[in-house]
């Protein structure tokens, strides 16, 4: 693998080849962004880039064996640390930064990368804090994290910050026709489905069907339940898919304002059969859908920062019988 065998991340791309062909290469980097987007990917790939014996103008060559090496995790100047259990303890940094500290053994630069960096105590993170203050010559910290905001702001100010977003569908679906020989209509389709995260089509192929009816059941709850909190149970029963089942709600919500806004004449419905839309449509204002589709993609976006599950959840089920009740007092 190398940088064009990597799904989107243009940007951090760009920046990477630019500093490490000008030898400016930072000592200590903070990925962060949701789950999914390639900032695991980016990191090794970094790691073979700094350490590949015969780097091209783009990127590692992919080839040769230091590249083989951290391809199978299994290079010696390269560590991958990730917890162990609930948190990062204080004696796994140590054991890092005494690696971290020893001489390179068969690569250019010893790169250590921390996953799920959020997990750190803060005994464990003010240990490491002193190895980004005074870092060892030649070598590289990776920190990764879904939120800057979840590690210790001293942590922090001592990395450069480099921003992960959520995968566009149009990166995916162009990622699997080209890389893994998908057929573009059901590229399209799962890539649609994602919510931005690579690693989530596996899920989605795996259990496609009883998603989509996890869907429409929650769709006619939410259509005909006066009382919000009578959904907790539902979506607590249905916590570990959620994200899959709001992007279902997402994607439909998207269809019928799509279908509204161009009186039908749109040609860019995702997957949903255009009977239906063209049904559920017709009873909704394009104003009311534009809402409900803001109100699912804070709610999918909430979610994915791993904010207060109550608080978040209470929230929306309110904003939405709001929003649902003023559309129903506008058609009767």
């Amino acid at each position: 693998m190398s940088w064009s065998d990597i799904c989107g991340c243009k940007r951090q791309k760009e920046f990477f080849e630019r500093v490490v062909h000008s030898g400016r290469v930072a000592h200590a980097y903070l990925f962060f962004g949701p789950s999914g987007v390639g900032k695991t990917t980016c990191a090794l790939e970094l790691a073979k880039f700094l350490n590949c014996l015969n780097p091209t103008s783009d990127g590692s060559c992919g080839q040769c064996k230091n590249c083989r090496l951290i391809n199978n995790l299994s290079h010696p100047d390269v560590s991958l640390l990730s917890p162990s259990g609930d948190s990062i303890k204080i004696g796994e940094i140590r054991d890092f930064a005494k690696w971290l500290n020893l001489k390179s053994v068969a690569g250019k630069m010893k790169v250590g990368i921390i996953k799920e960096a959020e997990k750190l105590t803060e005994e464990a993170a003010n240990c490491l804090l002193k190895t980004l203050e005074e870092p060892p010559r030649d070598s590289v910290v990776i920190l990764i994290a879904s939120r800057a905001s979840s590690l210790l702001p001293t942590v922090v100010s001592r990395c450069q910050i480099i921003e992960f977003s959520p995968l566009s569908s149009l990166e995916i679906s162009n990622y699997l026709v080209e890389k893994k020989g998908w057929k573009k209509e059901e590229a399209q389709k799962v890539a649609a489905r994602c919510g931005g995260n690579l690693g989530r089509i596996e899920e989605i192929q795996k259990s496609e069907n009883s998603l989509e009816n996890k869907f429409w059941e929650l769709w006619h709850k939410l259509k005909s339940e006066n009382y919000p909190l009578s959904l907790g149970s539902w979506f607590y029963d249905n916590k570990e898919q959620l994200p899959l089942i709001m992007d279902f709600l997402e994607q439909y919500l998207r269809d019928l304002w799509i279908w509204k806004v161009t009186e039908g004449k749109g040609e860019e419905l995702l997957f949903f059969d255009k009977e239906k839309v063209e049904r559920e449509a017709g009873e909704q204002e394009a104003e009311i859908l534009n809402r409900l589709l803001i109100l699912v993609d804070n709610l999918v976006s909430d979610i994915s920062t791993n904010l207060n599950w109550d608080i978040v959840l209470i929230r929306f089920l309110f904003l939405w019988r709001g929003e649902w009740n003023y559309a129903s007092s506008g058609r009767n």
